[in-house]
C-alpha cells in the first residue's frame, strides 16, 4: 500500500515476547499478517533467542529466512536432505522451507535471530541488508526496516539496534556509515 506514511518506531525492548508453537523457545513478534486456518499466519517477522538445541516448529507451506544478529552462529539440521544450513556469519539472511523436521544445534552458545515467514502461494518475502544512506523505492505490499547495527534516523525517527519500523512508502535513510539494516519485504502473490 503505497501513501502511508512510516508508522512509528517498533521498539525492540517493548515487543512482546511468546513461546514458540512448539514451545522449545522464545520469540519477539515485530508484525505479522492474517492467520491461516491452521492458526499460523500468512506472513511473519519476528525476531528469535535461540539459547540450546531444540527442534524448529513446524511451517509446513511457507518459506522462511533467518539472519544470525548476534552470537557465533548455529546449525540447522534437516535430517536426511538437504544437507546442514551452517550459519557462521551475521546479517546474512539465508532461506529454507519451513516445513522441513529442523534440529537447531548451538555449537558456540545462545543466538539472537531474525526471522522472516510467508505461506507459499499466497505471500513470498525477501530479506535484504543495506547500509549507509541508501534510498528505497516505494513498494507494495509490506515492508519493514530493522537495524541490525548501529544507529539511524528515518523521518527525523531514531532508531537503535534491533528497532524496527514499517516504511511502504520511499524513504531515504539518513545512517552512520557503520549502520546495517534488515531490509524485510512481504508481497502477496497474484492469484
Amino acid at each position: 500500500m503505497t501513501g502511508h506514511t512510516p508508522a512509528g518506531p517498533l521498539r525492540f525492548a517493548d515487543l512482546p515476547q511468546s513461546r514458540w508453537p512448539n514451545n522449545a523457545g522464545r520469540r519477539a513478534d515485530v508484525a505479522a499478517g492474517p492467520m491461516g486456518e491452521d492458526g499460523k499466519p500468512d506472513w511473519m517477522l519476528s525476531f528469535a533467542w535461540l539459547e540450546g538445541d531444540a527442534p524448529f516448529s513446524d511451517y509446513t507451506g511457507h518459506d522462511r529466512t533467518i539472519t544470525l544478529v548476534s552470537g557465533i552462529g548455529f546449525v540447522l539440521d534437516f535430517g536426511e536432505a538437504p544437507a546442514p544450513l551452517v550459519v557462521q556469519a551475521p546479517f546474512q539472511p539465508r532461506g529454507f522451507d519451513g516445513g522441513l523436521p529442523t534440529q537447531l544445534h548451538l555449537p558456540a552458545g545462545n543466538c539472537l535471530v531474525l526471522n522472516a515467514m510467508t505461506r507459499r502461494g499466497r505471500w513470498r518475502h525477501r530479506v535484504t541488508t543495506v547500509s549507509t544512506r541508501v534510498p528505497l523505492p516505494a513498494v507494495a505490499g509490506e515492508r519493514f526496516l530493522v537495524v541490525l547495527r548501529g544507529r539511524c534516523s528515518l523521518g527525523g525517527t531514531l532508531l537503535n539496534p534491533r528497532d524496527a519500523v514499517r516504511a511502504t512508502d520511499a524513504v531515504q535513510l539518513a545512517a552512520a556509515s557503520d549502520c546495517l539494516l534488515a531490509v524485510a519485504q512481504f508481497e502477496p502473490v497474484a492469484g
